[in-house]
């Protein structure tokens, strides 16, 4: 499994590695036929090389790129929201279509104010109080 494997990805990097040969003669004496086997070669070229791009580059970067969201991600939420400060210029004219109208679609509750009202956690330990 192993040999094959690598059987695979030793023919991909010399395709890969490769140059399109100069055709056989002159465009204007090759057949259909002829150009379309020759310019196949070049797309196998292409095509290798795109497959070897793929997964040794952006899949390891894809992975990379995951991993440092979360890492930065975490670090976000170590800590808790700013503090609440009623702006003039973020008043809502009309409410949303969903729910009570005052939350947006992907509301957390930790981390959005409602305008005009605050966070709603901070409300509700006044509240116990």
């Amino acid at each position: 499994m192993i040999n094959r494997a690598i059987g695979v990805l030793r023919g991909k990097i010399t395709n890969a590695m490769a140059h399109a040969p100069p055709p056989p003669k002159p465009h204007a004496e090759m057949n259909v036929v002829e150009i379309v086997e020759y310019n196949k070669i070049p797309s196998m070229i292409s095509y290798d090389r795109w497959w070897l791009f793929t997964w040794f580059v952006m899949v390891p970067v894809t992975i990379a790129t995951g991993i440092n969201a979360w890492i930065v991600e975490n670090e976000h939420l170590s800590h808790g929201p700013p503090p609440y400060i009623p702006y003039d210029h973020l008043i809502r004219t009309r409410p949303y279509p969903w729910k009570d109208g005052k939350r947006s679609l992907f509301h957390h509750e930790q981390y959005n104010p409602i305008p005009g009202e605050g966070y709603s956690w901070q409300k509700n330990e006044e509240d116990d109080e």
